[in-house]
């Protein structure tokens, strides 16, 4: 059947079915794009939910009684497993209960913008006066980098966890306790240090020093010398002896250079598998001993790389020097000539060398 739009007096005509075909087809995309949505954003499975539930009673429970180191890691789990704006906020409270400020605070930060874009304003409320009150009470940690020290490859990390160019000379908020701050480079040694930090208002700074370069000492090889029956004297080094050691030393060089460059790789690869392991206020003991690991490797990797570096100079050297030995000695060995010669009243005789 035919109808007429009422917006105006020439309106468009379209059959009933049409209609439904049309509307038909925008369920169908609306449908496909939720579809799709989801896809994007996984929710969490039941039994996933079911398990955030349980730990999030259980931490009530135990932050009830004032059982806080217990309770935190339950509602950590439980944030994980099912992330809300009431359990991030539970989180935010059990921390700060335990004298975790500085996480406490960043979790009351986005504890209130999750309020914000769920529409509750009592717990954005919260959020923000828990915020606004804990930022005074912050410890700080300052780690200054002076530009000397800025050598190239250069790596800051505290606890474990790298600590950006950006971060540098800048107070951190930082939990109190014992923290760790190092600074490595490669061909550098490492520098380690552990500083204390009070849990509330404690202000600190660290400076990184120049970190100082290995010194490898190398022993020259060693050429035996054939016995003589003589008088023992100094050993001579025959421009084929001299070859044969620059070639087997620079070789030796080689092959620890190769070995340094799959330590090198090992470091960077125990380095990698430490970041699950790590978080923004530090990492756990299987990530700090990833990093541990990741460190040696690398210091292992530098000096393996100067040892062959130095071993593959001195073979060069031994070669050049064996060469020079062979031009001198076919300079030295020309032939030897008599000469005798006449002249008006006198006979003349001599010796020569020469070509």
């Amino acid at each position: 059947m035919l109808t007429r739009n009422r917006m105006g007096g020439h309106g468009l005509t379209v059959h009933g079915r049409t209609v439904g075909l049309m509307v038909g087809l925008l369920v169908v995309a609306g449908t496909l794009s939720f579809v799709g949505a989801n896809h994007a954003h996984a929710e969490p499975s039941a039994d996933d939910k079911a398990l955030a539930t349980m730990l999030f009673q259980e931490g009530r429970m135990l932050m009830a009684a004032g059982r806080t180191t217990e309770a935190c890691p339950k509602l950590e789990e439980s944030q994980r497993l099912d992330p809300g704006g009431g359990t991030l906020l539970n989180l935010a409270l059990c921390h700060e209960q335990d004298g975790r400020f500085a996480r406490s605070w960043s979790e009351f930060k986005e504890a209130g913008i999750v309020a914000r874009r769920d529409g509750r304003q009592d717990r954005e409320s919260e959020a923000a006066a828990h915020f606004n009150a804990l930022e005074p009470r912050l410890s700080r940690l300052t780690i200054v980098v002076p530009a000397g020290t800025r050598v190239e490859g250069l790596v800051i990390e505290r606890d474990g966890r790298e600590v950006g160019p950006g971060a540098w000379s800048t107070a951190i908020p930082i939990d109190g306790g014992a923290h760790v701050v190092r600074a490595t480079a490669l061909g550098r040694d490492p520098f380690t240090t552990t500083i204390v930090i009070g849990k509330e208002a404690d202000n600190q700074t660290v400076e990184i020093p120049v970190l100082a370069t290995p010194v490898v000492v190398v022993a020259p090889p060693r050429v035996s010398s054939p016995p003589v029956s003589s008088a023992p004297t100094a050993p001579t080094f025959t421009p084929a002896r001299l070859r044969w050691a620059g070639i087997g030393t620079a070789g030796v060089g080689v092959v620890l250079l190769g070995t340094a460059g799959y330590a090198l790789a090992s470091a960077l690869s125990a380095k990698n598998a430490s970041n699950s392991n790590c978080f923004v206020d530090g990492c756990n003991d299987t990530g700090l001993q990833q990093r541990g690991d990741a460190v040696s490797r690398g210091n292992l990797a530098t000096l393996l790389g100067v040892s062959g570096a130095v071993l593959v100079g001195t073979g060069a050297t031994l070669l050049y020097l064996a060469h020079r030995s062979s031009a001198r000695q076919r300079e030295a060995q020309v032939p030897t000539r008599f000469m005798l010669g006449a002249a008006p009243g006198a006979v003349v005789a001599g010796i020569g060398g020469g070509l």
